[in-house]
C-alpha cells in the first residue's frame, strides 16, 4: 500500500492497478481530504509490466506514435523503456518513491548518459509528451488542500468532485487540480489541471478502466494541454499482474540494459 502518496498523478501516466472494490455506498459524508485518501489506500498489485503506446498529436492533427514496455513495484517504483521509434528507442526512465519525495533518472542512448531530474526540472515535458516528470510520479498527499466539490456522473457512473488547491504552486507545478473520482472503485477518470495563473491548461481523461486478475487498471487514458492544442493518448496492452518483476530493473544502472529485458 501507498502511504503518504496521492496516487492520482501515477494512475494518468502509468496505469496504476488496484485490488477490485464494488458496492460503496456514495460517501456524501466524506470530506475532499478522505476521498483522496481513499484512493490512496486502494492495494495496489505487488508488481506489474505492460506494453504502451504513446501518441502524441498536434494543433495540425499530425501525429507520432511511440512504442514503451513499462515494469512496475507497487506503486513505489516503475521503469520504462523506449522501444520504438529508432529515434528514441533505448531512451529510459525510472522513478522511486522515497520518503516525502520521487527521485527520477533518464537515460538517453545516443550521449550514453544517465541524468537525474532535478527537482527544477520537474515540471518539464517528458519526451514531448503533454506530461511533466511530476505527472509520471505520484504526488504528496501534503502537498495540496482539498475541498469536496459535489456529486457528478460521467459516462453513467456515480463520481465526486474533489478540488486539490496546491500549498506551494510553484513546487506543485500547478495552483490547483480538480478530479472525478470513481467512488465504487476509487479511480479517477477525468482530472483538470490549473496553471500558475490559476487558468485551465491540461485535461486528462480515462476512458477505459479494465479489471485484470481482480485489479483495476487504465488501460487508456488522455492528456490535453488545452492553451496549446495539443494531447498524448496512451494506451496499454498484454499487462499482466503479480508476475514477479525482477528487483534489479530498479535502479539507475540498469537503465542502460532495459531495452535487452523486453519480453
Amino acid at each position: 500500500m501507498n502511504s503518504g502518496r496521492w496516487i492520482v498523478a501515477a494512475v494518468v501516466a502509468l496505469g496504476v492497478l488496484g485490488a477490485s472494490r464494488v458496492g460503496f455506498a456514495a460517501p456524501s459524508g466524506l470530506t475532499g481530504r478522505q476521498i483522496i485518501e481513499n484512493v490512496n489506500a486502494v492495494e495496489t498489485a505487488d508488481d506489474a509490466r505492460m506494453s504502451m503506446s504513446m501518441t502524441l498529436i498536434n494543433s495540425q492533427g499530425e501525429a507520432i506514435s511511440r512504442e514503451i514496455h513499462t515494469w512496475k513495484l507497487g506503486n513505489e517504483k516503475t521503469a520504462l523503456v523506449f522501444v520504438a521509434p529508432e529515434d528514441v528507442a533505448g531512451t529510459s526512465f525510472l522513478t522511486i518513491e522515497t520518503d516525502g519525495d520521487d527521485d527520477a533518472w533518464l537515460y538517453l542512448p545516443a550521449l550514453g548518459l544517465t541524468k537525474r531530474i532535478d527537482a527544477g526540472s520537474r515540471s518539464q515535458s517528458f519526451m514531448g509528451s503533454d506530461f511533466t516528470y511530476d505527472d509520471m510520479g505520484d504526488r504528496d498527499i501534503d502537498a495540496y488542500e482539498y475541498t469536496f466539490l459535489r456529486e457528478d456522473t460521467i459516462e453513467g457512473e456515480h463520481v465526486l468532485v474533489v478540488e486539490g488547491t496546491a500549498v506551494d504552486p510553484q513546487g506543485s507545478g500547478y495552483s490547483k487540480v480538480v478530479t472525478w473520482i470513481r467512488d465504487d472503485i476509487w479511480m479517477p477518470v477525468m482530472v483538470e489541471y490549473y496553471d500558475l495563473n490559476g487558468d485551465l491548461q491540461k485535461v486528462q481523461t480515462n476512458p477505459r478502466i479494465e479489471n485484470i486478475d481482480g485489479y483495476w487498471a487504465v488501460t487508456r487514458m488522455q492528456m490535453e494541454n488545452v492553451q496549446i492544442d495539443h494531447k498524448t493518448i496512451v494506451e496499454m496492452s498484454q499487462v499482466e499482474v503479480n508476475a514477479g518483476t525482477p528487483q534489479e530493473l530498479f535502479t539507475s544502472g540498469a537503465l542502460p540494459t532495459l531495452q535487452d529485458r523486453v519480453p
